[in-house]
């Protein structure tokens, strides 16, 4: 039973990724469910928070919340983690923060989270979700990882320079601020994930001692690939 589980979800992440791609595919599909529709890009979003999953995604839409009360969850997209948020925020005018991890510690960090989705796919899906918005590097703002932890503020500051917004700045120098954020992202952990080790938003030693156990050989066509457009971000930067 376990194992047709496993393979069941896996072929719902391929479909999904699959359909990543295609805006009117994805959202078609995907706004039949009412938790899907509540992330979705509409015509009503204020801003695009997106990235692949397990890169600071939560951490920086909560912060940017945490200084813009005023913006509605609805008026955010975030946390679908594929192309079709950000190509439909370009066809919308939305500003986007698009984010960016390097793929060893993202992809080994997604596959102990979802156990059903083996190294080499999660690479490759890394790798084509990338890809795939290079050329739009003009639609969004690039935050890396250490920027989306350290420096959400001026990564809004980038965005309002960029767009001609004029969102409010985290005070990531405010220890109170981020407690706060974390705060709200350890209750969400705990609503939405029951606690689980595999889900935390925020470091943890029994989740890294995980991530550690992960394979990922890093002489690999696969991962070199994955480590190249990773590279090509941070220097589009």
């Amino acid at each position: 039973m376990r194992q047709l589980l496993t393979w069941l979800r896996n072929r719902i992440f391929r479909v999904r990724q699959f359909t990543a791609r295609y805006p009117w595919m994805f959202f078609t599909l995907y706004q039949l469910s009412p938790i899907n529709r509540k992330l979705m890009v509409t015509r009503n979003t204020r801003i695009t928070i997106e990235g692949y999953p397990r890169s600071a995604n939560t951490y920086a839409v909560y912060a940017f919340r945490h200084s813009n009360p005023d913006i509605g969850w609805n008026e955010i997209g975030h946390h679908l983690h594929v192309q079709a948020q950000i190509l439909r925020s370009r066809d919308y005018g939305i500003p986007v923060i698009l984010l960016i991890r390097h793929p060893l510690e993202a992809v080994r960090s997604l596959v102990v989270r979802h156990r059903f989705i083996p190294v080499h796919e999660a690479l490759a899906d890394y790798t084509r979700f990338y890809t795939d918005l290079l050329p739009l590097r003009d639609s969004f703002v690039i935050a890396d990882f250490d920027a989306a932890i350290n420096d959400v503020g001026g990564v809004t500051v980038q965005l309002n320079r960029r767009f001609g917004t004029t969102f409010n700045q985290f005070p990531d120098g405010d220890e109170q601020a981020k407690a706060a954020v974390f705060k709200e992202i350890d209750r969400r952990n705990r609503n939405m994930d029951k606690g689980r080790v595999t889900h935390l938003y925020r470091p943890d030693e029994g989740k890294e001692a995980l991530k550690d156990a992960v394979n990922i050989d890093q002489e690999s066509e696969l991962f070199r690939k994955a480590e190249a457009i990773y590279r090509a971000y941070l220097q589009a930067r």
